[in-house]
């Protein structure tokens, strides 16, 4: 990722290499309400940058965020900030950006009416219910970023569902607290060291739950977490204590 930055302007720019980078860091940072990044200039804490999303796929998405930590790190800084005025509405814009940017390279050789994106747009809340657990590949890639906490629930009792669309589902914002419990329940989905970071940094996931899971997480992890603003409190003190029992451990 290129970042460009205007400290006179309250500015910066944030130009993903590609959709899949893209993807990571919105989903990861609505997950915490908050990102970091490595930046060459030291920021004022508590100021307010408007950002500039881009990526080669013609991305291209504007929000607010505010600087609440700040860290040297290895002749940079390292910089946390927090989103501002993130509600629903911009959810809604995110994904709205999202599906029509990528539902043309979904579709590519097929007729439109027929991909999963526009079959699955015209469903109601119970045909996507009853379509979840048996739904193929295609299908399971567009009702993993589903906003009914019931479709995704449906999803995890489908025999076909891969890793890549578990990680999805636990980095939802409309993922609920049944759902944490079916992943964090399956050795399948925990044998993966990503969906159980990605369980653990999910603000919805029942604290019990993110607690249990923090003491399996990478050292890498665990120090993030253990600085990162946005994590909760109880969380944080865990991730601190789980980090300094690893460090006395080595």
């Amino acid at each position: 990722m290129k970042i460009t930055t205007d400290v006179d302007g309250c500015r910066v720019g944030l130009a993903f290499p590609d959709r899949a980078a893209t993807r990571t860091f919105f989903e990861e940072g609505r997950a915490q309400k908050a990102f970091m990044i490595r930046m060459e200039d030291r920021l004022e804490l508590f100021v307010s940058f408007a950002f500039r999303a881009t990526d080669p796929a013609a991305f291209d998405f504007q929000f607010q965020a505010s600087v609440v930590q700040v860290f040297e790190d290895g002749g940079h800084f390292g910089t946390a900030f927090q989103f501002m005025d993130w509600d629903e509405s911009k959810d809604r814009e995110l994904e709205r950006k999202f599906l029509l940017e990528e539902a043309p390279l979904v579709t590519e050789s097929e007729n439109l009416g027929a991909s999963p994106v526009f079959r699955i747009k015209q469903m109601d809340l119970g045909q996507k219910v009853l379509l979840a657990p048996k739904a193929d590949r295609g299908e399971c890639q567009v009702l993993c970023r589903d906003a009914a906490p019931m479709v995704l629930l449906g999803l995890l009792s489908n025999p076909r569902l891969e890793a890549e669309f578990v990680l999805a589902i636990v980095k939802s914002n409309f993922a609920s607290g049944d759902i944490f419990q079916r992943v964090a329940s399956d050795r399948r989905w925990m044998a993966s060291a990503e969906i159980r970071t990605a369980v653990v940094r999910n603000p919805k996931t029942p604290t019990p739950i993110a607690a249990r899971l923090m003491e399996t997480l990478p050292l890498n992890e665990l120090r993030e977490m253990a600085k990162i603003g946005g994590m909760k409190e109880d969380l944080r003190r865990v991730a601190f204590k789980a980090l300094t029992k690893l460090q006395g451990n080595r």
